[in-house]
């Protein structure tokens, strides 16, 4: 099927190159070295193209236009190039009326926010291309993979805003690094956490109803990056923010970190209902087994009601990342709404973790990040090398139904290999909701499901 695809993108390379003499005729032909980058930029555009198309018939994919993103490197896909991808490709592909662009990128000096340039396929694109969008994301699987191993900072840079004032703004960066042992370690032990998740197929079991519905709330919302659910993201990359590589280092990249939570639900592995294992309080459990104590309680439990128990733990992380005392309420927590004030609730936290108070306001968040990592690592690797795979969410974790208890006894073991103490761990696995026939098996009823269901079903066959 991949092979049928990649002939089709082929015959359009070629098309292009063909008509591009029509419209902007070239003063010497291609190299060998030219034509093949050529056709790699052409893949990898019609690719995220049809991607997009399908996940969302409307949508736009997101093509930066910043030549700085093309410089080659571990970041950028094999033979892709501003010159001959943007100017070369892209831009033809514009004239020729085979892409459309939606939204011109932009960037604020004064903010440091921005959008890259976002284009969508046009009927003339698509009418090149025998597709069936339900199944295409499975083909496309991998296809816009780099180095997953990524070192991104923040950096702070100083600019001039519209007054002449020189402000700072913050900005992430990817930068590049030399490989080391461990980091190739850590690369080679990814390698096959993905190449298990590739052997499967993780899903979203919605109704082809739902989930339009879903893809047009997400367009419209910020926080899931104006985009649709591409469900060939299913690779995942390691992020980490220092140089020594020893802060951050969690999974990000895969479609099932850009849904709304509560979907997660809703997700399959080869067709079968999933668990969700969280243990919401991996850091405190972490600070306390650094001391030689199993934490037994609710970390976040301080004794104001379980109605604001995400509040502490939005203060309990922020006092942990902080590098002061923070005598002033960290920024995006609602710490008002507990009736105290901030110095109040801020000494009901490290009352209740006495052991612990040296942990607090000394910058500590990013290396706790780095250090669940590690186990999330080592717990995803243990299941990819029984060929099962583990969907990691932050310090979460999603299973195929019927292992979950298994994945509770790795979570112990590996827990107390790496950090010396037992874990201590409550039963809080998230069942998902799914509808059920009636108590006498009705075909009418399986018929109508499958029905609702269509798109998933020709994704996932019996």
């Amino acid at each position: 099927m991949n092979g049928y695809l990649d002939s089709q993108i082929h015959a359009f390379a070629i098309h292009l190159i063909e008509r591009e003499a029509e419209v902007r005729p070239r003063k010497n032909n291609r190299s060998p070295v030219e034509h093949e980058k050529f056709l790699l930029s052409t893949g990898w555009l019609c690719k995220k193209l049809l991607a997009v198309h399908a996940a969302h018939k409307g949508a736009s994919t997101r093509i930066s236009r910043d030549k700085n993103r093309y410089k080659a490197g571990r970041y950028v896909p094999e033979g892709v190039s501003y010159t001959v991808a943007i100017e070369g490709v892209l831009d033809l592909m514009e004239i020729l009326g085979y892409v459309q662009m939606t939204n011109r990128g932009h960037y604020s000096r004064e903010t440091g926010e921005g959008d890259q340039t976002r284009y969508r396929p046009t009927d003339a694109f698509l009418k090149y291309f025998e597709v069936v969008s339900s199944i295409l994301p499975k083909q496309l699987v991998g296809h816009e993979d780099t180095d997953p191993i990524v070192l991104q900072k923040k950096i702070k840079r100083k600019v001039t805003d519209s007054d002449g004032v020189v402000i700072t703004i913050p900005e992430k960066k990817k930068l590049p690094y030399e490989d080391t042992p461990q980091i190739i370690s850590w690369r080679d032990n990814l390698t096959i956490i993905n190449d298990c998740i590739k052997h499967h197929w993780a899903d979203l079991y919605l109704t082809d109803e739902h989930w339009t519905v879903l893809n047009t709330q997400l367009l419209k919302d910020k926080d899931h990056d104006y985009s649709p659910i591409q469900l060939h993201r299913a690779t995942l990359r390691r992020i980490f923010n220092s140089i020594s590589f020893d802060e951050g280092g969690r999974f990000y990249g895969a479609w099932w970190h850009n849904i709304p939570s509560a979907y997660r639900a809703f997700i399959t592995i080869d067709g079968k209902f999933t668990d969700e294992f969280d243990y919401g309080r991996i850091h405190p459990t972490i600070l306390y087994a650094d001391k030689g104590i199993v934490l037994e309680e609710d970390a976040y439990d301080i004794g104001i009601g379980e109605e604001h128990r995400d509040i502490v733990k939005q203060s309990f992380n922020a006092m942990v990342q902080a590098k002061s005392k923070l005598t002033t309420p960290p920024k995006k927590v609602d710490w008002q709404s507990t009736g105290r004030t901030w110095k109040e609730l801020r000494q009901l936290i490290l009352d209740k973790h006495e052991p612990i108070k040296d942990s607090f306001f000394c910058g500590a968040g990013n290396k706790l990040q780095f250090r669940d990592s590690l186990l999330a690592e080592q717990i995803m690797l243990r299941f990819a090398k029984q060929d099962i795979p583990v969907l990691p969410v932050h310090d979460s974790f999603i299973i195929i139904r019927g292992l979950y208890s298994e994945l509770v006894n790795v979570m112990h073991e590996e827990f107390e290999k790496m950090f010396h103490v037992p874990i201590n761990i409550d039963d809080s696995a998230k069942v998902t909701p799914v509808s059920f026939p009636p108590e006498e098996v009705d075909v009418d009823w399986i018929i109508s499901e499958t029905d609702k269901h269509g798109s998933w079903t020709d994704r996932n066959p019996l």
